[in-house]
């Protein structure tokens, strides 16, 4: 043998299995919140309600993300995006993560397609707000991202 590789991991199979159980539950209960003869536009919305309606959120970083803000009310940007994502994925619909900043600090939103068109989501920016909130490119004032790594043409 050249190399011998150990991994230990601090949670047991069983626990990462009970975890896996009711992230799986709440996904399921997604899939039943949005109605399945809405448009795009409407889908993605019941799912940010679905999302920002679980609980009052705390933003703090995780080791299990998604685990954390489902589970528990706590998550960084980068655990929104990940879930909203996940979800929409789920659900049939486009959806990615763009990780940039925003006003020099380090972000994650999600970038969206209706009709053909993108927009970008920041779910705790819109929860800020109150509110279902999708941008433009040209609004997204104050956010830095690798344009040339997220697909499609930017709404006008």
């Amino acid at each position: 043998r050249v190399v011998e590789l150990k991994f230990t991991y601090q949670t047991s199979r069983d626990s990462l299995r009970h975890m896996q159980d009711q992230v799986s539950r709440i996904f399921a209960s997604a899939a039943l919140y949005i109605n399945s003869d809405a448009s795009d536009g409407l889908k993605y919305e019941q799912l940010y309600n679905f999302l920002m309606e679980r609980s009052d959120y705390q933003i703090e970083t995780s080791i299990t993300p998604a685990y954390s803000l489902l589970s528990h009310g706590v998550g960084d940007s980068e655990a929104f995006a990940m879930v909203y994502a996940a979800m929409c994925r789920q659900a049939g619909l486009n959806c990615q993560i763009v990780s940039g900043t925003r006003e020099g600090e380090p972000r994650y939103w999600n970038l969206i397609q209706e009709n053909g068109v993108y927009y970008h989501l920041d779910l705790l920016q819109s929860s800020d707000a109150g509110h279902f909130r999708k941008m433009t490119e040209a609004e997204m004032q104050g956010y830095v991202w690798d344009y040339s790594a997220y697909t499609g043409e930017e709404a006008e």
